[in-house]
């Protein structure tokens, strides 16, 4: 059973990264630049196109692997995971992004079993906040921000 929802997973997951990928070069991408070097189909882009890579490899290993272990999918899990990515996603959009992914990041790892309270309160403050500086002055695109601080 889980290497059928693996090869299902990855297939779907491939497919549209594939599809995503093919749509940043649409009339809806195709916008002149702010001033910058490159365009607004250039992060989408790079991440679709790792996207596309790992789920690729994801569907080769499952397809190539001879004898699947036998082992119960998680469903509650795999549901509470979805829950709290589309909640981190709405929260991102109401009150920034690092406001939304801290909780967000921190009720993943607890899905997952990471519950040593130290360490985790500091991944879950670290992690966002470095994605943010990341594409803040690495990348310089801004991720959505909190109402409260238009200056940040």
């Amino acid at each position: 059973m889980t290497r059928i929802l693996d090869i299902s997973v990855s297939g779907v997951l491939l497919v549209a990264g594939i599809a995503l990928f093919a749509m940043t070069f649409g009339d809806a991408f195709d916008v002149p630049t702010f001033g910058g070097d490159v365009g607004p189909a250039f992060a989408p882009r790079i991440f679709l196109a790792i996207w596309i890579v790992l789920s690729g490899v994801t569907l080769i290993h499952a397809i190539r692997s001879a004898a699947p272990e036998e082992s119960e999918v998680k469903l509650t899990q795999m549901i509470t995971l979805v829950v709290i990515v589309c909640a981190t996603g709405f929260a991102i959009t109401k009150i920034g992004f690092v406001f939304a992914t801290v909780p967000g990041f921190a009720a993943f790892c607890w899905t997952f079993q990471y519950r040593k309270p130290i360490p985790l309160l500091v991944l879950s403050v670290l992690a966002p906040l470095a994605i943010w500086a990341l594409f803040t002055f690495g990348f310089e695109l801004l991720l959505p921000r909190s109402p409260w601080f238009h200056q940040i």
